[in-house]
């Protein structure tokens, strides 16, 4: 007889006790991953997110891209970023809309009740307020939205506005979503930062599927200086190892995996990206790179 298999993690079913639900849409899960669909909220059933949840973090990338060769783009598009409860500007969609904190210093709030929806957001109703400054800072609840043009801090009194390219997106620490500027530093409290990452990287996926830009393209403008477009490109094959200072054209999502299947994410603050060969460069927006030199050595 054979064992039953948890679809999400893909293990077996061991000891006296141990069992796998049948679940209604006829797959299995184990006891360990459905605490984890539960734990961030998500309703019990296999689907993207649940599947992307439970399994281990350098898989992420093969199960969004064999997901979407085997689903329709513009389905995918209206079933996981549908409108939110708030109008956006026009063409905007709502990649996230999470619950957050923002701690501030109190003197910094102002007076009047700020506007209510992303769509009335403007230059002159944007404050910008950054983290306290000390340790006496007051809490402010909001709801941070996400879009492909901004991210968004809405709540009773301050509207904060980001370029998506201030986000850190390399950081373990899934309680806070981190907006780094030149000047100022913006630390949003929340629960599960890396499914709102998840969903961003997704997203940004459908969006180059959907506007058939699957195909590498690069702009050779020299030996050393290129501009990609979305695709997906091969260390040595495509581009030569070594370190690439990066100019962002349209700062919508460039993951670095390098050989042993380890992923991380460019953001703008970030002066080069280092490739080593046998890894891959995943461009979902467009970039100019110049090669600067060899690998960074390591400490």
């Amino acid at each position: 007889m054979s064992k039953k298999v948890c679809d999400f993690c893909l293990s077996e079913a061991k000891g006296l006790f141990a069992s796998m639900e049948h679940l209604q849409d006829n797959h299995y899960i184990c006891k360990k991953c459905r605490r984890i669909i539960q734990s961030y909220g998500l309703p019990v059933k296999y689907d993207i997110f649940q599947r992307l949840v439970t399994a281990q973090e350098h898989m992420r990338g093969t199960i969004m891209g064999v997901f979407l060769e085997n689903n329709n783009a513009d389905d995918c598009m209206a079933k996981y970023f549908p409108l939110p409860s708030v109008l956006l500007h026009e063409g905007e969609h709502c990649i996230s809309a999470i619950e957050a904190t923002l701690n501030v210093d109190q003197e910094a709030i102002p007076e009047e009740e700020a506007v209510k929806t992303v769509n009335e957001i403007r230059r002159q109703t944007i404050h910008n307020i950054a983290d306290a400054s000390g340790s006496n800072g007051i809490n402010v609840k909001g709801t941070l939205y996400e879009t492909e043009a901004a991210l968004y801090f809405v709540s009773d009194h301050i509207i904060n506005c980001h370029r998506l390219g201030y986000i850190e997106r390399n950081s373990d620490d899934n309680d806070h979503i981190v907006v780094r500027t030149p000047k100022k530093t913006y630390t949003y409290l929340v629960e599960h930062a890396d499914l709102f990452f998840m969903r961003e990287r997704f997203f940004q996926k459908v969006r180059a599927v959907k506007h058939n830009k699957q195909q590498s393209l690069i702009y050779i403008r020299n030996d050393n200086e290129y501009r990609i477009t979305p695709g997906v490109y091969q260390i040595p094959k495509s581009l030569k190892p070594g370190r690439y200072q990066v100019t962002p054209l349209n700062d919508a999502g460039l993951h670095i995996k390098d050989s042993l299947g380890r992923v991380r994410d460019y953001y703008a603050n970030e002066e080069s990206i280092d490739l080593t060969a046998g890894g891959t460069l995943e461009c979902t927006g467009e970039y100019e790179l110049k090669w600067i030199g060899q690998k960074r050595s390591q400490d």
